[in-house]
This record gives structure tokens, sequence and C-alpha cells, in this order.
């Protein structure tokens, strides 16, 4: 931990040089994404903490990472010997940080890096502090700091899209005439993939291009680097990626254009007001996201032939871990790892893992986002729980999937925690709802077998999945904080309670289910739930007494499903196996 030790200390006479009374890393690019490429890794850099969702603050006398329970025991051992101090929020969405500095130094000067910070964020900071922004000034004492990316960029097939380049962008223009303005400044990776159907290698996991396209009433203006392109897309004009600011003050202002600022990065939205003026610059959520988040048929049937993929995959995967283990042969967490993307990588249309697997035994699975380091992965033994998150983009659609399974004799706790578990994951699967129902609402219907039993998680139930984009995306959710959007035929969601038992176990089982119309009375308009996961649950561990009549037919069925579904692509041996897996209780 020196190594941090020194960063800290770097950076408070870098503070101390620009009068800055603290300094915030968000550990977000310009784009404000999940995932980042390697060059906008800050958080990292600075803390040691390899999350995905934090804050870091650093004063003249303190530093401190904000993040949620998903990570607070993974930031526990991060942060160990760093001298920074973990501050637990309770959900991502919380700002106890903006909090924290509003009473430490109401009157003091915070500096960001305002390419690295949404303008609705920095604007919530400036209310109780003054915010200086100087972009990229972590550059000053991290010398070896990465270049942009390179990867070459490859259209997404409109025979896997569903919808043409030529018809979303029609699409988005009448949209934003409706709002009255006459263009656009997308500025998040996924939309600007979904809306031109082009894909990249530029972002781990994700397959985005670094980019922001400004949508104008006759073409595209996209700012990328040029040398990744082989050809221009049809209807865009090419810039590179460093000249969106020069081309912003140069346009010639014609009406008003839209954007995003809760996720457009400060710096350029102030470019924006500069430019069209603050009256004539509309911030709303884009209209892109819940266009992408209602899947058409085509991309719902790419779901499905993508989960019959990656059922293949897990039948092969957790017989050859069954068949390692129960014959004494040393498996770690990594090598189990490394079997399944083996597996995955040689099935057809395969393209990447769209997330790093959570290969997690015993204790470590009680870390809802494990992450696995070689040489310090437990090796898997014949007994207890081994959970398995994981997922991969095929052509034609994302998956992401958790399974819990035994690897020998479970204990009765284990036993009993797997079964609420899984009625919790089985319930919402099989839930009927008014349209119109928020994910917020549905939640409860998840936790309910946990909280009749006092157990509980930290995490959300569901995100929603993109096709071939980022396998988190909104708007909708399905978790406790409010949040008003309905869930809508045609979204695609995950569905994944889990229970954490800090120093013991941890079971998360999850499914993707596709909301659907459960038809019309006089009581309205009701939807439900199909559910496009095809890999098997186990059911050795289920105590059965705890299940209902629905929820253990449901079980049986599902099971039943999954065989019939996956046996005709399984060698004879394979699909022995998976029978015997799937006998109905």
């Amino acid at each position: 931990m020196t190594m941090i030790k020194d960063r800290i200390n770097a950076l408070r006479r870098q503070m101390v040089q620009l009068g800055w009374d603290a300094a915030v890393i968000v550990g977000e690019d310009p784009h404000n994404s999940e995932y980042t490429p390697l060059r906008w890794c800050q958080r990292e850099f600075i803390s040691g903490f390899t999350g995905s969702a934090g804050v870091v603050v650093v004063t003249m006398d303190h530093a401190g990472l904000w993040t949620d329970s998903r990570y607070w025991i993974q930031a526990a051992r991060e942060l160990e010997g760093s001298g920074i101090e973990l501050h637990r929020m309770v959900s991502v969405e919380n700002t106890d940080w903006i909090e924290w500095i509003g009473q430490k130094m109401a009157h003091g000067i915070v500096g960001i890096d305002g390419l690295c910070m949404s303008a609705a964020l920095a604007e919530r900071l400036a209310k109780v502090c003054t915010v200086v922004s100087k972009p990229d000034y972590l550059d000053a004492i991290w010398p070896d700091r990465p270049l942009l990316p390179q990867g070459k960029v490859w259209i997404h097939e409109d025979s896997f899209a569903g919808r043409s380049r030529a018809d979303k962008l029609s699409w988005l223009r009448t949209e934003l005439a409706g709002m009255g303005c006459t263009c656009m400044l997308v500025s998040c990776l996924d939309e600007i993939a979904w809306l031109l159907n082009i894909r990249s290698s530029d972002v781990d996991y994700c397959p985005f291009v670094i980019s922001f396209a400004l949508v104008a009433p006759d073409c595209v203006h996209l700012f990328a680097e040029i040398s990744k392109f082989d050809e221009t897309p049809d209807g865009t004009v090419l810039h590179n990626y460093a000249d969106l600011g020069r081309f912003i003050e140069g346009m010639d202002v014609q009406g008003r254009i839209l954007a995003d600022f809760s996720s457009l990065n400060f710096e350029t939205a102030k470019a924006l007001e500069k430019t069209f003026g603050r009256e004539n610059v509309v911030s709303m959520p884009s209209p892109v996201i819940l266009a992408k988040a209602v899947k058409n048929e085509t991309e719902i049937e790419g779901f499905r032939k993508a989960y019959i993929q990656d059922g293949i995959v897990q039948t092969r995967f957790f017989m050859w871990l069954e068949t390692q283990v129960t014959s004494g042969c040393r498996v770690t967490e990594s090598d189990a790892s490394d079997k399944l993307h083996e597996l995955r990588a040689a099935m057809p249309d395969f393209l990447d893992e769209s997330f790093e697997t959570i290969s997690a035994y015993g204790a470590n699975s009680a870390l809802p986002h494990y992450s696995t380091v070689r040489g310090k992965d437990a090796v898997l033994e014949p007994h207890g729980l081994y959970l398995n998150d994981s997922g991969a983009h095929y052509k034609y659609g994302t998956t992401d999937i958790t399974r819990t399974v035994p690897l020998g004799p479970c204990t009765d706790l284990e036993k009993e925690d797997y079964t609420i578990d899984l009625k919790a994951m089985i319930d919402l699967g099989m839930a009927i709802f008014p349209a119109g129902t928020p994910g917020c609402r549905l939640d409860a219907v998840a936790r309910r077998p946990l909280w009749q039993t006092m157990r509980n998680f930290g995490h959300g139930t569901g995100h929603g999945v993109g096709n071939v984009l980022s396998v988190h995306e909104g708007p909708q959710s399905i978790r406790q904080n409010l949040k008003d959007q309905p869930l809508l035929p045609g979204m695609i969601t995950s569905n994944e309670p889990g229970i954490y038992r800090e120093g013991f176990h941890g079971i998360r089982h999850e499914n993707m289910i596709l909301c659907k119309s459960a038809g019309n009375n006089e009581f309205g308009q009701w939807l439900a739930f199909e559910t496009l996961t095809r890999t098997y649950i186990d059911t050795a561990p289920v105590l059965v007494s705890l299940l209902d009549r629905e929820e253990l037919e449901w079980l049986n069925a599902f099971n039943l499903k999954v065989t019939a579904d996956i046996c005709p692509f399984l060698e004879k041996s394979e699909a022995e196996w998976l029978k015997n897996k799937t006998r109905p209780l």
C-alpha cells in the first residue's frame, strides 16, 4: 500500500499548488460509463479499489472511499493499509460524499476533472462548495497513464439489430422535433452504439466505440478516432475525438440542442451552454435510453438463441466441474473461470464475455462482486457451494447468468438459504402485474420469502440488459430505490435475489426475464414474465418442504424445459447427465 500512500501524498502536493481544499475522483470516463477503459480508471489508480462504483474524496487530512453494499467487504480488503477510510453507502445512488463535503468544507474549493463528472453531479456538488474543474489533473502524478484504446469499428448488422441506422435516426429526429429541438448531442457510449449500429472493442466487456455523436437534421457528426474506421457509416461525418470542443465552439446555432446532463460531462455541457446559450440547451433524459430498452422481435429472438448457446456451454461446464472435483482433481476458482471461457469461446457466433466472470467458492461467494485473483483464489473442495456469475456477447444477444451449485454435502443452513433464495427468484419469475407497474414495486415480490425469514440482500434484484451492448442498462430496474419507470413489454431484465453470509457462503440465483403481455380484462391490462435463461437449476440442495406447490411446479417445469431445449445439442453422455440433474422433485 506504499504506492497508494505515495499517490495520495503526490495529489495533496498538487492540491496545494492549485489552491484546492479537496479533490474528488468519481471513477467515470467522459461518457459516464460503468465500465471504463484503462485511461480513465482514475479511482482505481488513486485508491487501489477495483470495484465498478464509488467516489474518492481527498482532503489535506482525510482520504475516503464511498461505495455501496455490493463492495463493502471487497473495499475493506483492498483499502487495508492504504490510509483511505471506507464510507459505506446504502446504495449506488446515494451521494453521502457530497453531504460530507458540505459539512466539512462548505466554503472550501473542491477540484474535479470536469471531463469525468456529469454536469448534473457537478451542479449538485456546487451547491455545497466552490467547484473548480481541471480536466485530466491526475496526469501530473500519473506519468504512464494509458492512452485511448484503438479498437477497430465493426457494424452490428441489421439482421441482428432488427432496425437499420437510417430508421433509428429518422425516429430520433422526429422525437427531437416534437421536443422543439433541431439537434442532439449523444454522449453515452451504449446509446451511440445502438443508434448507429456500430460496435468496437474499446471497452472491456462492452463493445462500444469511444465517441460522441451530434445528431443534426441532415447528418450525424461522429467524434471518434478516425483510424479505427475502415469505412464511414452511412449518414455520418467523421471527426477526431479530440475535436468535439472546437466543433461546438464553431457551430452555427440554429434552434435548440438536446443533451442529457445526467450523463453528459461537465466540461462539454459548459461548452454547449456557451455556444447555444443556456436557454437553448434542453437538459432531459435521452429518448434513446427507453427506445433501446424495449427490444424488437428480432432482438428478442436473438436473446433466446443466445441463451440456448449459453445453456449448452453451462451444462458442459458444470458437468466438467462436478467430474473434476469429485475425482479429486485440483481446481481453483481461476481454473473454473478459464474453463468456462474456453467452452464459450468455442461456440459459434461468440464475441466476448459480457463482464468479468465471478467464480467464487465458500466464503468468497459472500462478496456479491467478488473478483478472482489468480494465486490468491480458493481451491474448490467436494463440499459446500460454488457460485458462478458470468455472461457472453454473441452476435445476436447478450447473456448474464448466475448459478450456485453444490460441490458435495451442504450444511443445513446452506440448504435453507439456497431454497429460500430460489423461492425469491421463482416468485418474481411467476409474477403477474398491472401495466404501468414500476420495478421498485415488484422488488418486494422477490424479497418477501427472504423477509419472512429475516433475510435480505443489499443490491438490486434486477437490471436491464443490452443487445450486444452493456450487460447493465436502464431505464428499468427492479430494486428498492423508488423509480417510476414502468416495466414494458419487450424489456429484458435480470431476476437475481441473493443471500450472503460473510465468512461462510453466498447464494444467488439469476434468470433473465422478458416482460410480455398477459392479457386484458375488466381490471385493465396485465403483464407477466417469460424466462429466457436455459441453464438448469441444481435441485440437490433444495428443501422441498420450503417450496409451495406452485413454486415446485415452476421449478420442475423450468428444468424440463431446459432439458428439452438443450439436449438436442449435447453429446449422449452430456444429455444423460443433464437429464439426471433435472429430474422432477
